[in-house]
């Protein structure tokens, strides 16, 4: 059973027209109402009565995933933001920044109470999380810790997801 989760869904971002800027150029996209049913049925998902979610969302489904946190059980508490070294798509505006919602459940106790809201990072590989945000949410919430849609391994971590390097 876990104490801290953090999850990073394949959100439907489609979009670009022929030249495919969506997530769905880089992997298999989940519908918004499968996100939550999604990560219910993970033979990982077991968090304990006492539990932080992490919940990465890309802007344009940030009430989408106010939805999927509660629906899986957490109370949103708080967001983090990661600003990027530069500017990415967008619509109205060019996306430069990611949020991570932070949720409960339970009364789980917070590590610190000294980590800033802010990750200053360059980007990387499409949707590979910087190394500082795993520090900020390693330094928030104790273990044990599953990472949900994982792209790599990391030390102190389980992992669930189909695209998981070593």
């Amino acid at each position: 059973m876990y104490r801290c989760i953090m999850a990073d869904p394949p959100w439907h971002e489609s979009g670009g027209g022929r030249i495919k800027r969506g997530a769905d150029r880089h992997y298999p996209i989940v519908k918004d109402q499968d996100i939550a049913p999604l990560i219910l049925s993970s033979p990982m998902w077991a968090p304990e009565p006492d539990c932080h979610l992490w919940l990465w969302v890309t802007n344009n489904r940030l009430p989408i995933g106010l939805t999927v946190m509660a629906d899986l059980g957490f109370r949103y508490v708080t967001n983090a933001a990661w600003v990027k070294d530069r500017f990415g798509i967008g619509y109205y505006l060019r996306g430069q920044h990611e949020l991570v919602l932070f949720g409960v459940r339970g009364k789980q106790p917070s590590l610190s109470r000294s980590v800033p809201s802010v990750v200053l990072a360059p980007r990387g590989k499409h949707s590979v999380k910087p190394e500082a945000s795993y520090q900020m949410m390693e330094a928030v919430s104790p273990g044990p810790r599953l990472e949900m849609f994982a792209r790599t391994a990391r030390v102190g971590w389980d992992r669930w997801g189909n695209e998981v390097e070593s």
